[in-house]
């Protein structure tokens, strides 16, 4: 407990009132310095992601895509989707890691629903976190957009989740969970043969994202008629997935189904499946897309992001990411670009009159209208918060040289 938290306090420091003018109040003798409110002139937003972690290499890819887009968005460059005639209000972002922790989000929100000058968030990345903190959130009356919560709930206000996040502050750019449920399900029956009677076995990892995600799939399955084994081990620490290996050799099953946030996990429990002789299909959702940890040569991924290599109009893009940041995109972040850019939009709007407040800037969400965006698809709103038609999930194959490689467009 001791040590946890202490990387907490380092980690709210550090990512959170580090990078702020001011959080609150702060007394210095008898003079109060207060931090500023909402400014028209560079308006503050917070870009939060799991920084550290087990998901680290999604969440900092999310936040350099984030930091691409103020970059080229202040320094007035082309991007897609957004029009000539806009005038665009400079931004300043607000890192805040959280590690894919809910408690951590919890905080995060705290601080930054206390910190005046921020007008709109980015995040939170996982559902959990947005369960977590996106209520803090609502109370300190800050939109946020995500480019990778997908649980379903979300958006839903016939559920307790939707009914306080929805409706006007929670939002995002990715399609929810139903739809990876039914792509899923309908690969594995259509495209890789699973049927009646096959054996098939469906792991989460004991999440906000992951349980409600394999339950729906696990439930699609055996209407279909097919013998599911679910099984739901331990959270982000379990890294030994033996006793499963060996459960589904034994029980022969055709297909193993694996929703996690980290990566790494799904690469290792693919491993001891093969090492215990596991010979059938492995479909890891999209919380496991992320080609620096996950390679393992015929696997499955579905995902609501692209390979944005592959993107022809996109490629001077992709050239500044890797020229500024020193490496390559894994994708998972590119949604976040996108999402990033309606709340860019959104401020704009607000200060067409000079003026802006966190309310405005969260209704003018519900305004934008990008006519294309970088993933090649226009993007907004539903009054739910869901990004509206025309975004699906796509499915990859993990190629020998460990490429992710597009076999069904979303």
């Amino acid at each position: 407990m001791k040590k946890f938290q202490a990387i907490l306090g380092v980690v709210i420091v550090l990512g959170v009132a580090a990078a702020a003018t001011s959080v609150a109040v702060a007394k210095t003798g008898k003079t109060a310095i207060v931090a500023a409110g909402p400014s028209c002139k560079t308006a503050t937003i917070a870009v939060t992601g799991p920084f550290t972690g087990p998901a680290a290499s999604a969440g900092i890819d999310q936040r350099n895509w984030a930091d691409l887009f103020i970059s080229y968005w202040n320094s007035g460059k082309a991007i897609p989707g957004t029009p000539k005639s806009l005038h665009r209000t400079k931004l300043k972002a607000i890192h805040a890691d959280t590690a894919l922790n809910p408690q951590l989000a919890a905080t995060v929100a705290v601080q930054l629903r206390s910190n005046p000058s921020v007008v709109l968030v980015n995040g939170f990345s996982g559902s959990q976190e947005n369960i977590a903190g996106g209520p803090i959130l609502r109370r300190g009356g800050l939109g946020f957009v995500s480019g990778s919560a997908t649980r379903q709930s979300l958006t839903d206000t016939t559920t307790p989740d939707g009914h306080v996040l929805s409706n006007g502050y929670f939002h995002r750019v990715v399609p929810n969970d139903g739809f990876q449920a039914a792509v899923d399900v309908t690969f594995l029956e259509k495209k890789q043969g699973i049927g009646s009677g096959d054996q098939v076995m469906t792991v989460d990892q004991a999440d906000a994202y992951s349980v409600p995600l394999i339950s729906l799939m696990t439930s699609l399955l055996q209407k279909d008629g097919v013998k599911v084994d679910r099984e739901s081990p331990q959270p982000l620490s379990q890294t030994d997935f033996t006793s499963l290996a060996q459960k589904a050799v034994a029980e022969k099953a055709k297909a193993v189904v694996f929703a996690g946030q980290a990566a790494s996990n799904a690469q290792l429990f693919l491993q001891q499946l093969k090492a215990d002789g596991f010979t059938g299909k492995f479909v890891g959702t999209d919380g496991t897309f992320d080609s620096s940890k996950f390679t393992v040569p015929g696997a499955f991924i579905s995902s609501f992001s692209l390979d944005i290599h592959q993107v022809a109009s996109a490629a001077s893009i992709v050239a500044a990411y890797k020229s500024r940041f020193g490496q390559d995109t894994i994708s998972f972040g590119v949604p976040t670009w996108v999402a990033v850019q309606t709340m860019a939009h959104a401020i704009s709007l607000a200060c067409a009159d000079g003026k802006i407040t966190r309310g405005e800037a969260r209704k003018d969400l519900d305004k934008v209208r990008l006519k294309t965006s970088i993933i090649g698809r226009p993007i907004a709103f539903q009054k739910s918060g869901d990004v509206k038609g025309g975004i699906n999930f796509s499915i990859f194959q993990i190629g020998s040289d460990g490429k992710y490689n597009l076999v069904q467009a979303g």
